[in-house]
């Protein structure tokens, strides 16, 4: 096996980790798990009321695999029926199917900035937006820049997980030849951990994950061309 020798971490939560573990077994890497963030689900009640109360929304626009799960931990998808669907990419789409519901618009590249500038939204139309406790504005001022009208909810907090140095010790025990990481969280909570690997490579999902690491002095080898968990493994192939 032509990778039998190279050890990745994966950092990602462990809820999140299945898929990802899988995919960089199926290619023969070694794996090494640091989960530093954890989810916890927030306002379940206001966001119970919101589509309780009968508020007509023209848009809902998913931005990440947590917010279709948590809002549909809460909201039942006949209630969203009427509501056109907007996600930020293919795997947000395919966390959608799988509670049968069908998403309307996908941008062409799998970023929130470029979904703001693309979506089909028109002056007026009514666009509701469930997301992190952590997330910026920036979405929701690209849509109030084409006049539509925005409700936003964080509906989960990313919660950055702590080791002790016995416990990284115990988990670090082998050679790093890869780091990855899905998410500015993820990249924070490894600075918090005070984790030095120099020797091993930093591969960042998408550009906003990378912003976040060059901020904190890490050097980021490479981004894959479509910001997915394949992507990420087809650029450590790459590498090795």
């Amino acid at each position: 096996m032509p990778y039998k020798n190279k050890t990745v971490l994966i950092t990602r939560s462990k809820e999140q980790s299945a898929d990802f573990i899988e995919l960089v077994q199926n290619n023969s890497f070694e794996i090494v798990l640091l989960p530093l963030i954890e989810f916890q689900q927030i306002n379940i009640t206001k966001l119970k009321s919101l589509f309780n109360i009968g508020i007509s929304f023209d848009w809902i626009i998913f931005t990440s695999h947590n917010a279709v799960n948590y809002f549909f931990k809460t909201v039942s998808p006949k209630n969203i029926n009427a509501i056109k669907i907007a996600a930020v990419g293919k795997k947000t789409a395919e966390s959608l199917i799988n509670f049968g519901v069908k998403t309307d618009f996908i941008p062409s590249d799998f970023t929130a900035e470029t979904l703001g500038n693309e979506i089909p939204v028109l002056p007026n139309e009514k666009v509701f937006i469930p997301h992190s406790a952590l997330s910026t504005n920036n979405l929701m001022e690209q849509l109030q820049n084409k006049n539509a009208l925005i409700k936003t909810l964080a509906i989960y907090d990313n919660n950055l997980v702590s080791y002790s140095s016995d416990e990284l010790s115990k988990i670090l025990n082998k050679s790093i030849d890869f780091i990855t990481f899905t998410s500015g969280s993820c990249v924070k909570a490894y600075i918090n951990n005070k984790i030095h690997l120099p020797n091993a490579k930093i591969i960042c999902i998408g550009p906003s994950t990378a912003k976040v690491a060059a901020e904190n002095n890490l050097e980021v080898a490479a981004i894959p061309n479509e910001f997915t968990i394949e992507g990420m493994v087809e650029e450590i192939k790459k590498l090795s």
